[in-house]
């Protein structure tokens, strides 16, 4: 078992091919990639939960071990009956890994990616329910903090540049889900 982002680069290449020749489906591309990165992390966390490497031959010292994913499953539901594996990497990392080489540390108390994995999320959430509460947060925490004060399109707001970067919303994302999928298969780098 090793820990890899192959799968998520392929389908971030997939998508650029794509959106190169009609970007106006470029938020099917962000929503399609984040899902990939949420499987990506998913994976990760019970790769080395349960003991697997990452690259570089990566691997984490553990604080508990568990006899296989089953066990880990049983330790995470507790009485549920779906596991939110992105709540429980924020919560109980430091429980399994030891903080001094935890695989999630950087990606989870850095200020800048915790807001773009917010951004991205309710992004991901207008768009797949399109519900008036995933609409308020998309104007109230996406579009209001950057002066945008008025309702636009998900995928206008991706093909506007950031002005501080001088490139578009659509690929400071991307460039982070990149990055810190890199982070997380090697967190020694």
């Amino acid at each position: 078992m090793s820990v890899n982002n192959d799968e998520l680069i392929a389908k971030i290449e997939e998508w650029k091919e794509e959106i190169s020749d009609n970007n106006k489906h470029i938020h099917f591309a962000l929503l399609e990639i984040f899902i990939e990165f949420e499987k990506f992390l998913t994976k990760a966390f019970i790769t080395y939960s349960l003991g697997g490497e990452g690259k570089n031959s990566f691997s984490p010292d553990l604080r508990i071990t568990f006899e296989n994913e089953e066990h880990l499953e049983g330790f995470l539901k507790c009485d549920k009956q779906y596991i939110d594996y992105l709540k429980k990497i924020q919560e109980i990392k430091g429980f399994i890994f030891r903080e001094d080489i935890c695989p999630f540390k950087k990606i989870f108390s850095e200020a800048k990616f915790i807001t773009l994995f917010k951004e991205i999320q309710i992004l991901r959430n207008f768009i797949a329910h399109q519900s008036k509460e995933s609409k308020d947060k998309y104007q109230n925490k996406v579009l209001r903090p950057i002066g945008i004060n008025q309702y636009i399109k998900v995928t206008t707001f991706l093909l506007r540049r950031n002005r501080q970067q001088n490139i578009s919303y659509y690929s400071i994302y991307i460039n982070a889900i990149k990055f810190y999928s890199e982070i997380i298969c090697d967190p020694k780098e």
